[in-house]
């Protein structure tokens, strides 16, 4: 049996891959309410702007790479997707939260290993 770490790595690790999720995952937490499909791209890649201000390239440039990666966090259970009409709507769900805690957590760890190692 995988412990809860295991699965959080393994999570963390995929979504490393297609890194247009980790940002969707984080713009949709950063607007705390539900985004609608089509404005995911647009708060994503102010996020990223925000960020990365001289970033030229933003992690969401077409509808394709959107759709790729909103079905992946759906699948993957780290959103839930509420239909209105014609229009889906993204919120985190709690798996979601907890792979941005983990990750967040992660990055403290290794900065604090950076540090101490550098000192």
């Amino acid at each position: 049996m995988m412990s809860r770490e295991a699965i959080l790595d393994a999570m963390l690790s995929a979504t490393a891959k297609n890194e247009n999720m980790m940002w969707m995952l984080a713009a949709i937490r950063m607007a705390s309410r539900p985004v609608q499909k089509e404005q995911l791209r647009d708060v994503t890649n102010a996020l990223y702007k925000q960020i990365h201000p001289q970033a030229e390239e933003m992690p969401i440039r077409s509808r394709h790479l959107l759709d790729e990666a909103a079905a992946m966090l759906e699948g993957a259970a780290l959103v839930h997707v509420a239909e209105v009409a014609k229009s889906k709507r993204y919120t985190l769900s709690p798996l979601g939260k907890e792979l941005l805690i983990y990750r967040q957590q992660r990055l403290q760890e290794q900065n604090k290993r950076k540090e101490a190692g550098g000192q």
